[in-house]
């Protein structure tokens, strides 16, 4: 199955990768459920997307992109949309994350992969397909899985063991690549409350996209 550009959210993160933002409208886009266990929001500057089952009346009546104008913070409008779009859903596990993608080349590879290990729990609620591998080379060693997110999209999470976090993160992208069943655009999430975990990230070669909340509304085994 290869990752599907059907869906309009999948179609934006796609070009948002390729350095091609929606436009800063003020808007908030309703564009339906997509396939996986989460509904999504999904924010960039000033343009929301969000792939639940609820309709644009109700995304219009729960979201305001002017309280920049009102001297708030322009993210309060989001914040509210999130806090609303939780109840409408039941309030189910969320997971916040900065949204990055790797770039499109891999780099040398030099270490051994080995497949096997557990992946990070909280990570794999909100993925499928998980595969996980192991990773070393000389002065490096890590840890990562590949998933699919929603809209079938591949994700990569990975663990750096010993050695310079974004050099070990820069093998462990190109790993991943090597393993990872289709070509494309290979995605990664980093927590908004883990700084540390954002800056390895970008050192190894993570480019941000947007800020996306996952609601774990269709959680595995129901």
């Amino acid at each position: 199955m290869s990752v599907t550009t059907e869906h309009m959210l999948i179609a934006t993160l796609s070009a948002a990768a390729r350095g091609e933002f929606p436009a800063g409208d003020g808007r908030a886009e309703a564009v339906g459920e997509i396939h996986g266990t989460c509904d999504v929001l999904a924010a960039f500057a000033h343009h929301v997307i969000v792939a639940a089952d609820v309709s644009q009346t109700w995304v219009n009546q729960h979201y305001s992109d002017d309280t920049g104008r009102r001297g708030e913070d322009p993210s309060s409008g989001v914040v509210n949309l999130i806090s609303a779009l939780a109840t409408e859903l039941g309030n189910p596990p969320m997971a916040v994350s900065l949204l990055m993608a790797a770039p499109p080349k891999s780099g040398y590879l030099s270490g051994k992969i080995t497949e096997g290990g557990e992946p990070d729990p909280g990570w794999a609620a909100y993925r499928t397909d998980i595969r996980t591998y192991q990773y070393e080379s000389t002065g490096s060693a890590g840890a990562f899985a590949i998933g699919r997110g929603p809209g079938d999209r591949w994700e990569v999470y990975f663990r750096v063991d010993n050695g310079p976090g974004g050099r070990v993160g820069r093998e462990l992208l190109s790993a991943a690549k090597t393993v990872t069943p289709e070509r494309g655009v290979l995605f990664g999430s980093t927590p908004l409350h883990d700084p540390r975990i954002i800056r390895i990230a970008s050192a190894s070669g993570f480019l941000p996209i947007c800020t996306e909340v996952l609601f774990l509304t269709r959680p595995r085994g129901r």
